[in-house]
């Protein structure tokens, strides 16, 4: 592992967290379809910057500790965000969004747990990878078309589906860590 914390993947993940409250301020002010179109924009550059890199840091070895932590905190201030603006605009659906947030919080607690138990980053599974890319798609669908609303909330309770399954998945994989080691024994 590349100890270099100083590197493009671990940018692109800063610059995730500086695009969040860009992100807000857009969607939160945008009025016309052309604000809506720029807001969702922004969320899919997000989107594919997160994409980006991780990818870079696989195939180049630029993989740090920074950027284990740096990656899951750009994803979740970023759905923390979307789901946020979008409940101000949706206030039906807040309680959707609600537990959405919650799971986002759950996770990253988890992580810092398993963390401070036993000095061992965990990183993202496949299946929290696909998730956060079909969260970067269906929202940024739903923020650049307001006018697609119809259609909104089966699509939000299909991704909170997904989001569950994912919970569960995590879940267990804290849960083997735990049984598997004692502190600090987990690298």
């Amino acid at each position: 592992m590349n100890k270099n914390a100083l590197n493009i993947p671990n940018a692109l993940s800063v610059l995730r967290i500086i695009i969040v409250p860009v992100f807000a301020v857009l969607y939160l002010g945008a009025e016309t379809a052309a604000d809506f179109l720029l807001s969702g924009a922004v969320l899919a550059f997000s989107g594919i910057t997160d994409m980006l890199d991780g990818k870079i840091a696989r195939k180049y070895n630029m993989i740090t500790d920074l950027g284990k932590v740096l990656d899951p905190l750009a994803d979740k201030l970023t759905q923390g965000t979307v789901c946020v603006c979008l409940a101000v605009r949706h206030p039906s659906l807040s309680l959707l969004f609600g537990i959405l947030i919650i799971k986002e919080i759950l996770i990253f607690a988890g992580g810092i747990l398993v963390y401070r138990k036993h000095e061992f980053v965990v990183s993202p599974n496949i299946f929290g990878k696909i998730y956060t890319a079909v969260f970067f798609v269906v929202m940024a669908v739903i923020v650049a078309f307001p006018a697609a609303e119809a259609v909104l909330k089966y699509v939000l309770w299909a991704l909170l589906a997904c989001n569950i399954y994912t919970f569960i998945k995590y879940v267990g994989d804290f849960i083997n860590i735990n049984r598997k080691s004692k502190p600090g024994e987990v690298k």
